[in-house]
């Protein structure tokens, strides 16, 4: 365990290794769907499948932003350590459990089975906050940034997936609801923009 370790094939490995986790939830999401016994035409089969394709669809958005973020997370990372292992091995268990948490969401699609999803979303955000936060403010294993930069990557990684998950269920009911999940995704895009652009510290 020294700098080799915690070097580049350390870092690559891990990279590797979440993307297979990432594509393995993904890929159950859709192995636990099955067809009804009885239907009569595609206008039926839809109906009764409806309540699960939509959570399958919800699921496989909400696996793809968190892949998103964790790639440009990891992107802005130099190596790795154990420590960063950790907080990742977290992620990925609470990833792998997302097809679960799916089937309960189209096996009783009421308030309480919403609530537990979305908790379940932002406790994947708050994990991954865990890990950016370990790695650019106790392991150092990122790129030199400013700390509002790195601030705001926090916040956004942290906050983002529950927030995202919950507008867009929300906006399954209520249709404007996606005026305001367009309006978050462009002011945090802006806001990254500002800060990326900004002068670095000498």
């Amino acid at each position: 365990m020294g700098e080799k370790d915690s070097g580049a094939g350390h870092l690559h490995r891990l990279v590797l290794f979440s993307d297979a986790v990432f594509a393995i939830a993904i890929t159950l999401l859709a192995i636990e769907i099955h067809p009804p016994e009885h239907w009569r035409g595609a206008a039926d089969l839809f109906a009764q499948m409806g309540h699960k394709l939509t959570a399958y669809a919800v699921s496989f958005a909400v696996i793809g932003v968190c892949w998103f973020s964790h790639r440009r997370v990891f992107a802005r990372l130099v190596r790795a350590n154990g420590g960063l292992d950790i907080f990742n091995f977290v992620v990925l268990g609470l990833i792998a459990l997302l097809p679960l948490s799916t089937e309960m969401l189209w096996e009783k699609p009421d308030g309480e089975a919403v609530l537990v999803y979305v908790g379940h979303v932002a406790l994947i955000g708050l994990a991954m906050g865990l890990v950016w936060a370990y790695a650019a403010f106790v392991g150092k294993l990122t790129e030199p940034m400013p700390v509002g930069e790195a601030i705001f990557v926090l916040l956004r990684v942290a906050l983002l997936p529950g927030l995202m998950c919950g507008l867009t269920i929300f906006s399954l009911v209520k249709p404007w609801g996606w005026v305001l999940l367009a309006a978050l995704v462009l002011v945090m895009n802006l806001i990254g923009r500002r800060l990326s652009a900004a002068p670095k510290a000498a």
